[in-house]
Parts: C-alpha cells; sequence; structure tokens
C-alpha cells in the first residue's frame, strides 16, 4: 500500500512539473521538454548531494555552519520526514542547505552567481580522456590545505579542467575547474552520481588566461567553501556542495602541459606572485607645504578621451581637468596598492582618480591591514557605492554603503541614498580625508559622507579596489590649508572648526 501511495505521489509530482514547463515556456513543445529534463536534473543532483551531507558524522567544525533560518520545505525530497530527524540529522541537513543555498560573503558582493542552467554536457567530456595529471595520494583536506597547480596552456587550448574528486564508485566531482577561453570564462561545478549540478561561471575578475602562457592557479580549502585563484589573485569561491574530507584524488585534463601540483598548509590566502602583489602608492606628503591658493584648480591624470564614449567631452565646473595622455592605459583591477606604516593620519587624504564604467553596478574601496583574502584581514574602511537599475532620482544617484571589519565580522553596515558626483563613463576624483575622528568622503572636491573611526586609520597598510571602475592614479597627499583662511582644502561644510 505504502508503495502505491508513493507511485501516485511520484506520478502527480511529474504531472505537475510538466505542467510548469509547459506554463513556462508558452506550451513550446521542445523548450519544454528541455526546461523539465533540466529541472528534474537538478532536483536530483540536490537530492544526491543532501544524501552525501546525511552520511557524514559531526564533528566540532560543523558548529560553524549552523543556520537558523533553514526553510525545510525546499528540500526536492525527504522534506516531509524532518520532524522525524534527530537534530544531527537537522544539522547536517543545514549544511546541505547552506551548501545549496550559495549564500554570499563579502568577497563575493561584485560576482554574480549564475545557473548553468543551459548545461552541455559535451563541454565536460574530453576526447582524450588520459589525465594530463594524476595524483590519488594528496592527503587529507582540512582548512588551510592549498593546491597550486602550474603548466602552460597549448598555443591552440580549448579548455581543461582541475578536478577534487572522491575515491568512490561513481567518482564524484567536489570542485571542477573549467577554464574555457573561447567562451573567456571559468565554469566551476560538482558532479555527483553522475549527474552536474548548476554551473557557475562569472567572476569580478577578468579572464587572466591566454593561449601558450603559463598559468597558476591555486584552491585553498577553507570550512565554508574553496578559494580559487588565478595567476596570483583571488578570483573565486566555491561552496562546498558534497563534504570535501573524503577527496582524495586530484586530476588535470585537458589542453595543457608541463603541469605540476604542490600541496602545502598555508596561514594566508592567495600566494601571490610578483606581478600580483601590491604596488607602491605616490607619496606627496612633504610636511613643508601645507598651504595652497584657493584659486589652484585640481587636476587629474586622466584623458579627456575616455570621459565619454560617443559624445564631445565638455568639463563642468565640478568635473576635475586632465592633464594625462590618451595612451596611459591606467591601472589594472583588483589594485592592491602599499602604504608605509602609520601613514594614514589626520591631516592626509588617499585619493584616488578614475573613470566610471558606462554601464556600473557597484565599485568598493578597504582601506585595509595586509592583502590576504583569508584570513579574512582587518578592515578599516569599507566605502561600497552601489547603482541600482531600480534607483529613482538623477543618474548617478547611488546606495553609498560603509564598514569596517574587525574582531572577526563586520560592524553596522551604514547606507544612504545619495545624489553622487559619480556618472557613467565621467571621470572623478575621490578623495579620502583623515580627520580626528573620522574618514570623509569628496568626489570633484565635493562632500559625499563620512564614516566614524571603528579601528585605528594608522594600522592600514592596503588599499584595495575593485568594481565597475577605470582607475588611473592613487597617490597620498596632505589636505592642506586654503591661503588665509582656517580651513583645509577638503572639509565638511557642516563643520568651521579647523582640523
Amino acid at each position: 500500500m505504502t508503495a502505491i501511495i508513493l507511485l501516485v505521489c511520484h506520478s502527480v509530482r511529474e504531472l505537475v512539473d510538466l505542467s510548469d514547463a509547459l506554463w513556462q515556456n508558452a506550451f513550446n513543445i521542445e523548450r519544454s521538454l528541455n526546461y523539465y529534463r533540466i529541472k528534474r536534473r537538478l532536483q536530483l543532483f540536490r537530492f544526491h548531494c543532501r544524501e552525501f551531507w546525511l552520511r557524514q558524522p559531526l564533528n566540532n567544525s560543523d558548529s560553524m555552519h549552523r543556520r537558523t533560518d533553514i526553510d525545510f520545505a525546499a528540500v526536492e525530497a525527504g522534506a516531509e520526514c524532518m520532524d522525524t530527524f534527530d537534530d544531527s540529522t537537522r544539522e547536517l541537513h543545514a549544511r546541505f542547505q547552506q551548501a545549496e543555498g550559495r549564500h554570499l560573503t563579502p568577497l563575493d558582493w561584485d560576482i554574480e552567481v549564475v545557473d548553468g542552467k543551459e548545461l552541455k554536457a559535451s563541454f565536460y567530456d574530453y576526447a582524450d580522456p588520459v589525465p594530463k595529471y594524476f595524483n590519488d595520494q594528496i592527503g587529507q583536506l582540512s582548512e588551510g590545505v592549498s593546491f597550486t597547480v602550474t603548466g602552460n596552456l597549448a598555443v591552440n587550448c580549448e579548455r581543461f579542467s582541475i578536478n577534487l574528486v572522491h575515491n568512490n564508485e561513481t567518482r564524484d566531482v567536489a570542485l571542477h575547474i573549467n577554464p574555457r577561453l573561447p567562451q573567456n570564462y571559468i565554469v566551476r561545478n560538482t558532479k555527483v552520481q553522475d549527474i552536474w549540478g548548476s554551473e557557475e561561471v562569472s567572476s569580478a575578475l577578468p579572464f587572466l588566461l591566454s593561449r601558450g602562457d603559463k598559468f597558476s592557479i591555486q584552491v585553498l580549502v577553507t570550512e565554508a567553501c574553496y578559494m580559487i585563484s588565478v595567476n596570483g589573485q583571488h578570483f573565486a569561491t566555491y561552496t562546498h556542495r558534497i563534504p570535501y574530507r573524503n577527496v582524495s584524488i586530484l586530476e588535470v585534463k585537458g589542453d595543457v602541459g608541463n603541469v605540476e601540483m604542490q600541496r602545502t598548509l598555508v596561514l594566508n590566502y592567495p600566494q601571490r606572485l610578483p606581478e600580483s602583489g601590491a604596488k607602491n602608492i605616490e607619496l606627496h606628503i612633504d610636511d613643508e607645504v601645507d598651504e595652497i591658493d584657493a584659486s589652484v584648480e585640481e587636476t587629474v591624470k586622466i584623458p579627456h578621451e575616455w570621459c565619454l564614449i560617443s559624445a564631445p567631452i565638455t568639463q563642468s565646473d565640478s568635473s576635475p581637468k586632465s592633464t594625462h595622455s590618451s595612451n596611459d592605459f591606467g591601472l589594472t583591477l583588483p589594485y592592491y596598492g602599499a602604504l608605509p606604516p602609520n601613514s594614514l593620519v589626520e591631516g592626509r587624504c588617499l585619493k584616488i582618480e578614475g573613470r566610471v564604467r558606462l554601464l556600473p553596478h557597484s565599485f568598493y574601496i578597504n582601506l585595509q591591514k595586509g592583502e590576504d583574502i583569508w584570513p579574512h584581514p582587518v578592515v578599516a574602511f569599507h566605502l561600497n557605492p552601489r547603482f541600482s537599475k531600480a534607483s529613482s532620482g538623477a543618474i548617478g544617484k547611488a546606495v553609498v554603503c560603509r564598514n569596517a571589519w574587525f574582531d572577526g565580522s563586520w560592524a553596522q553596515e551604514e547606507r544612504s541614498e545619495l545624489d553622487t558626483n559619480f556618472r557613467p563613463g565621467r571621470t572623478f576624483s575621490l578623495v579620502i580625508v583623515c580627520t580626528k575622528d573620522s574618514y570623509e568622503v569628496y568626489v570633484n572636491r565635493q562632500f559625499m559622507t563620512d564614516f566614524k573611526y571603528k579601528v585605528e586609520p594608522s594600522l592600514v597598510d592596503t588599499v584595495y579596489i575593485q568594481g565597475d571602475v577605470k582607475l588611473w592614479n592613487v597617490t597620498l597627499e596632505q589636505n592642506p590649508l586654503i591661503k588665509g583662511k582656517n580651513v583645509r582644502v577638503y572639509h565638511n561644510p557642516l563643520y568651521t572648526d579647523e582640523y
């Protein structure tokens, strides 16, 4: 009788799924069947992932993944039985929910996660199935274990993959990293019981691999996720969809040669290459020059030709003037700038010159201690303008978020919707001023916002910039006094006291 009931329920579910597929695709039979197959594949994938977590014994580290906002009804199979689960089973179920839910960390704020629903299985198969590198003695995985794979891309390279594999009957792939050069993106995915999950393909970083060149890809294991860097730059995180502790094989397939792998236990991530390390920030902090004429016009090193793509350039009174050559290609992102110790003090300011991209989503600036991504660095000031399509008002309207990371977590975020001087395709001069008790932010000499110190600014030794901007110059300067007045060049108009 139970078997009959289960069969009926299964048939009803399939009928509902088919009806939904027809409705979603305007009753186009071919598209509806494809939609139905994809949905069933992902449901089966999630079911197998869930079973994987349920078979795992709990340990002390599992408490890090505890969630209190689990929606058990979202589970594709077995949700009706949750009331009979014991606490440990619920905890493992929460672990699965966290992995499948793909909750973004601050590192991923500018990364759009894309489901690979148009999965093409042929991209996961190779004409030559023999790995270019195979190692089934990689040792026990734990937080801090790092694998760095190096080699050469073939001159006709189309794609290759790095796989962390379970040594079980179905050779389940916990992490599949698959750079595809014709498409200029890197796929991340998981395979369980010969079923691939949803692809993640997007990243805030540009594609950094070129045919015929050497490559270096680092994979760091943490309790929450894998962290992936390409040529010394953090590229993406990938939340564990199945447990990592039983991974025992690392293999590399595809159009690469001279492949080598180094396994290390690291205390920080990523491993920097010479070209990916922090660049020294120019210092213009001559303490003897602490006054300027109020009539001195601000200049930035940005060519006019880059201000707008299709319209003649006209400089408004509030726009900084340019003196730079159009042949200058600026600074690459992500940008890491190094500051001397104790250089951010009262009376000094960080000047950042650049151009907003034509279709901006957001960008952010971190004043932080160190270049590491993991462990999370202390961030004295996180400035994050977000340009939402839903924002009302004039172009340049943005939600400006401010925050700080210390003592292992973010502080209370401050956010304001402001009419900024950021315009798509236009240049800007952003200045972060250190005052007695706060950072003050100015764009094109106009005050935008401030942020009270949560951490002493003197500990900042790194400036990290990422997002939808073209970056031209970063300097540390004095905030000089205006001759004949008792105020600095950059001063909050709400206050008249001297800094």
